[in-house]
């Protein structure tokens, strides 16, 4: 069940006048109503609907990774086939004017069922704060005027930085154009991911209060990985409850390595991916209600 929150998690430690890089995160996931997306052929109206969102950065970052939710899979809503079709998505991150600052584009498998579709290796700079625009459309879908799905929204509008926008496309250069886009009374909900942009980072984290998620190593690897973190609170009779998942790449949790209490100090778990397919994987690290890191890492046979 997805929580009614929003998360805006920004971590940053004024050490000795130091500034340590930590990673950044804004997650809207108030699922309460479901939006038109893709296209059909219905005799009334064909469609091909296209939507946006804006979202308030401000903390300079590298953007790393951007996710919209979709209710269900990718079929027609007059010939569906039940199984869903194998479709192309394309992210534009827009600035607060609608000028594409890049493309990413992701194909989505006729598995698909619904969840996070996630553009994982966006790998942008962002260095002056403010709204950025975040617009999605399925490449081809009017043209093939059958394929659609619903994305995940709150009708609520409980984004209050943001804005929901939604267009009705007729080809894709049509989709790129951002003069005539709409506001929609609606936040899509959405999933963004980076790191901040640090003046200086200090190596010794040996301090109370800090928490830190590391880069897995091997990285790829094949296929296990080593995955590190460090809980350090006050007072060493602290406990934490402490949990680490695993996610794929449509944002399915596909593993559970620690779900328990645990006392302040460094750890170590080793992550057997034997059994996973190759591809792009998301590990995030939960401590309390004071911290959630998510990293990227990649399983290769």
């Amino acid at each position: 069940m997805l929580r009614n929150t929003i998360k805006l998690l920004i971590f940053i430690f004024l050490l000795s006048d130091v500034l340590i890089a930590q990673n950044y995160e804004i997650k809207l996931d108030s699922l309460n109503a479901s939006g038109w997306f893709g296209g059909d052929n219905r005799p009334e109206q064909q469609r091909n609907v296209a939507v946006a969102q804006s979202v308030l950065i401000e903390q300079p970052i590298n953007l790393e990774s951007f996710a919209f939710y979709f209710t269900s899979p990718f079929d027609s809503a007059i010939n569906g086939t039940g199984t869903g079709h194998e479709v192309t998505l394309k992210l534009q991150i827009r600035d607060s004017v609608g000028t594409i600052l890049q493309a990413e584009q992701i194909v989505v498998p006729d598995t698909f069922t619904g969840g996070w579709v996630i553009w994982s290796n966006i790998n942008l700079t962002i260095s002056e704060t403010g709204k950025y625009i975040f617009s999605t459309y399925l490449i081809g879908g009017y043209d093939s005027n059958l394929v659609n799905t619903g994305q995940g929204c709150d009708l609520n509008a409980g984004y209050l930085p943001g804005e929901r926008y939604a267009k009705y496309v007729t080809n894709d250069a049509d989709a790129e154009f951002w003069g005539d886009w709409s506001l929609h009374t609606w936040d899509s909900d959405f999933w963004l991911t980076g790191t901040l942009l640090p003046s200086n980072v200090k190596e010794n984290n040996e301090i109370p209060g800090i928490f830190s998620l590391e880069q897995n190593y091997p990285n790829p690897f094949n296929p296990t990985t080593k995955i590190k973190y460090t809980i350090l609170s006050e007072g060493t009779s602290v406990m934490n409850f402490v949990q680490l998942k695993v996610f794929d790449v449509l944002g399915n949790e596909v593993a559970i390595l620690v779900n328990e209490e645990k006392p302040s100090g460094k750890y170590e778990i080793n992550f057997d991916a034997f059994s996973f397919p190759s591809g792009v994987y998301f590990y995030q690290l939960i401590v309390a209600n004071e911290f959630l890191s998510t990293k990227k890492m990649t399983l290769i046979k």
